[in-house]
């Protein structure tokens, strides 16, 4: 695909395709195609793939395993190691809680303004103790957007209530009945902008932090990176996910969250793969194959494998496919609606 961009934009000119920012045409930024395809492994770890685990030592492995795929590629192409180019970052992330003592959050959020910006750092914070239990289950981009829309509106209630009863919103605050303090916005832009400046504050805060905090900084970044990839749509989504019940912890909020399959963890997957794709994306799984019989998943199967998907391939596998699970498999793809 990289080689036929590369072919598309020497014919047709560098604007064939559309860019986000203001990145480069790949012409403008090698040499020659020769020099490209040396970049390529490198580009596809660092822009195609992505990866979440909540056991940090697999994502690690899933890391060391695409370093060590990127370089069988160039030694097969020929290219000396001295020749070969750094890999730079991947994004296989690891879903876990944000580190830190309570007291180095404070003192993080207490430097961030608006006052507001630093508040809904520590919801993010709050709501990402849940991310070791339910990795990409929580969706952490909505809690995001649903915590800035109520600041936002608490903002504007405040806003109403000063122009027409002065006292009123100093009265309601007092009583703990406002719970964003949001008396230093006076724009509406910052609304426009809030989402990306929480990710700007952690960068911010990163690069002039003393040596102690930059540790906590760097920690913290790792589960902004979570979160980042949870904000992105995919083509193609993979997925072997675990089945069987919620923990005690996640009980109740999956059946918030995934109406349609809070009945077993393997439907809640499946849910959510759909959710993080573009229309017509593909969904990839091998399962338990007791989704497409069981009377307990008869929501899930109308409302999402053959509802928000279509499945397009189903393979019923039966015992002995998963090393030594002792259960029966099936493997199918699903496409967005």
């Amino acid at each position: 695909m990289y080689a036929e961009a590369w072919d598309l934009e020497s014919s047709q000119g560098k604007d064939v395709f559309a860019r986000e920012g203001n990145k480069a045409a790949l012409t403008e930024s090698f040499q020659d195609k020769a020099e490209f395809l040396t970049h390529v492994p490198r580009l596809i770890i660092e822009n195609n793939i992505h990866g979440v685990d909540i056991d940090p030592r697999a994502a690690q492995v899933a890391g060391l395993s695409l370093w060590q795929r990127a370089h069988n590629s160039w030694q097969q192409a020929g290219i000396k190691p001295q020749f070969r180019p750094k890999i730079l970052k991947s994004n296989i992330v690891c879903a876990e809680p944000m580190p830190g003592e309570k007291e180095l959050l404070q003192e993080f959020t207490s430097q961030l303004k608006p006052t507001v910006l630093g508040q809904l750092v520590e919801v993010i914070f709050e709501k990402m103790e849940l991310a070791g239990e339910a990795g990409t289950l929580l969706k952490i981009e909505k809690e995001i957007a649903d915590a800035i829309a109520g600041a936002k509106a608490v903002w504007q209630q405040q806003n109403q209530a000063l122009s027409q009863f002065p006292d009123l919103a100093k009265v309601a605050k007092q009583r703990g009945e406002i719970e964003f303090d949001v008396s230093d916005i006076d724009d509406e832009r910052f609304w426009q902008q809030a989402e990306q400046k929480i990710f700007d504050a952690l960068i911010e805060y990163a690069s002039s932090a003393s040596a102690q905090k930059q540790l906590f900084a760097a920690d913290a970044a790792k589960g902004f990176a979570f979160i980042e990839l949870c904000r992105k749509r995919f083509d193609v989504v993979l997925m072997n996910p675990p089945f069987g019940e919620f923990s005690k912890n996640w009980k109740t909020q999956s059946k918030n969250e995934y109406p349609n399959s809070f009945n077993d963890i393997l439907a809640a997957f499946v849910d959510r793969g759909i959710d993080l794709q573009h229309r017509k994306g593909r969904l990839g799984a091998i399962t338990s194959r007791t989704c497409f019989y069981l009377t307990s998943f008869k929501k899930w199967r109308e409302n999402i494998a053959l509802g928000a998907a279509k499945p397009e391939l189903m393979a019923d596998l039966g015992n002995g496919v998963m090393d030594a699970a002792m259960v029966e498999a099936a493997a199918y793809v699903l496409e967005k609606q």
